[in-house]
């Protein structure tokens, strides 16, 4: 009888261990499944076609959307363990460059470039690397890719988790398949790359470090937008509002140049939540506007090819869980702002 006992004992902790590994394995891969709807990742090319990435049980989704048309296209479509990242249209509209990334970064650091042509509908893997690229931009005239990249994953500081670091801009030819650091600043976070009409230097958003000598003076610096010459970088500079007492965030340079429109806090004096707000600023006046007041977390600028449009993400859900990312679109001046119906 105790025999007995003994192998039903047995039996059923041998049972109960598989039970908790299938469930483990469930979880584990659920935790990547509960990613679902819009992200904040998309474009618009010169003819006003949308792209974009939606999640569907982890799954990332690359549609595109025309303004008329009752469905969106689904171009792309990967697996429940891959990131999406950065749609971004050729100046000419033909090409679709996107980057996919592995969601577990504690495994490895791979990212790959794909070119979607339009016409043709077909993908092609342009290279592939052992670091993280989150952004990328097209050259004017096509004929290179500029991209961020961060060559690490670790701990910034004991109170910090693990995410990636040293930034820096790179440029790969495209006909020569060549890949060129082109900076040297092994930022801590590097966001927001566009690419000058010209095409000889770079704008992005960071850290303005360059006071900071003292570990009390890190707390004091200000995020704001940097001005690089490709071919000397050492040129850095400032465009941005440098008396700004508040840190600028996503943002992009209209096409003629003329003024920057950006993310920034517009309550920093008051207490409670922070609404991140779009704002516009003229760089030959040095006027600002406030664009948007929905008091909520209003990002990721695009100004249209003729400069009239703004196109922006609107997270619905700000500081109350999982975000609800919805498309919208204003006129240049604020005015007119309406939410652009996305079917997927």
């Amino acid at each position: 009888m105790k025999k007995k006992n003994l192998m039903f004992l047995i039996v059923s902790l041998c049972s109960l261990t598989v039970a908790l590994v299938v469930l483990g394995i469930f979880f584990n891969k659920t935790e990547n499944e509960k990613q679902n709807g819009l992200s904040n990742q998309y474009d618009v090319s010169s003819q006003n076609e949308i792209a974009y990435v939606t999640y569907k049980q982890g799954k990332p989704q690359l549609f595109l959307h025309n303004e008329g048309e009752s469905m969106d296209t689904v171009l792309v479509e990967y697996d429940e363990e891959t990131m999406l990242l950065d749609p971004t249209f050729s100046n000419d509209g033909s090409t679709l460059a996107y980057i996919t990334t592995n969601k577990n970064k504690e495994t490895e650091l791979t990212s790959t470039v794909h070119f979607y042509d339009m016409e043709k509908r077909e993908v092609t893997d342009v290279f592939t690397d052992s670091s993280t690229i989150t952004e990328l931009e097209f050259k004017p005239d096509g004929t290179s890719l500029l991209y961020l990249s961060a060559g690490t994953y670790k701990n910034y500081s004991p109170i910090t988790g693990k995410r990636p670091h040293d930034f820096d801009v790179y440029e790969f030819n495209i006909k020569e398949e060549l890949h060129e650091r082109k900076t040297n600043l092994q930022q801590y976070s590097i966001y927001s790359l566009n690419v000058a009409p010209s095409g000889d230097r770079v704008y992005l958003g960071r850290d303005d470090d360059s006071d900071v000598t003292t570990a009390e003076d890190s707390f004091q610096v200000k995020q704001r937008i940097f001005e690089i010459p490709l071919d000397h970088p050492e040129e850095m500079s400032v465009i941005s509002d440098p008396d700004r007492e508040v840190s600028i965030y996503s943002f992009t340079i209209t096409p003629t140049g003329n003024d920057l429109i950006f993310q920034s806090i517009s309550n920093a004096d008051e207490a409670g939540t922070y609404k991140y707000e779009l704002f516009k600023y003229n760089f030959e006046s040095k006027e600002e506007q406030q664009l948007t007041h929905y008091g909520k977390h209003a990002s990721d600028p695009v100004v249209s090819a003729d400069g009239k449009t703004i196109y922006f993400m609107l997270d619905r859900n700000f500081a109350k869980g999982s975000p609800d990312y919805h498309l919208y679109k204003m006129s240049i001046d604020g005015e007119q702002a309406e939410e652009i119906v996305l079917p997927n």
